[in-house]
């Protein structure tokens, strides 16, 4: 198991929060699976968050290479690897130019992963890349039932 910061470092911040320019780490897991013999690496992340709007910036550019950086150092050659979580980001982000160069490939593209519990817009938030589509089995972004502002992404590979 590994985990490091895409954005910022760690901060004491005591009893108030900002609303933006909070640290983000991203965990990674690399577990064994018996039934495919090999290893998974899952790497999951809750992207910065921008009052201006979830456009490329410099701070997300850094935060795709340092998130790189970590899918890069958790998995193994010949791993299935797995990245998801909460980017923040618009589908045609540079991040996926950066992850797609490390052999991962976006399942979400452009469809919606916002419920009825969130009143915005812009519907994209939630994405799910993986080295192997061939591996995946299903893959659902679950509409109901609704817990969340967001969709749950499920994966069976």
């Amino acid at each position: 198991m590994r985990s490091g910061f895409v954005h910022g470092e760690y901060a004491e911040h005591g009893d108030e929060w900002p609303n933006d320019g909070r640290p983000r780490a991203a965990l990674a897991v690399r577990v064994f699976d018996r039934a495919a013999e090999r290893f998974v690496s899952v790497v999951q992340l809750h992207g910065l968050r921008d009052p201006q709007g979830k456009g490329d910036t410099p701070a997300r550019s850094t935060q795709a290479k340092r998130l790189a950086e970590l899918v890069t150092s958790a998995r193994e050659n010949g791993d299935l690897t797995v990245v998801c979580g909460d980017f923040n980001l618009l589908p045609e982000s540079e991040t996926f130019e950066v992850l797609g160069g490390l052999g991962l490939v976006d399942l979400v593209r452009d469809a919606d992963t916002r419920t009825s519990r969130y009143a915005k817009p812009l519907r994209h938030a939630s994405y799910l890349l993986v080295s192997d589509p061939a591996a995946v089995r299903r893959f659902e972004i679950v509409a109901e039932p609704e817990v969340s502002d967001h969709r749950a992404l499920v994966i069976d590979v």
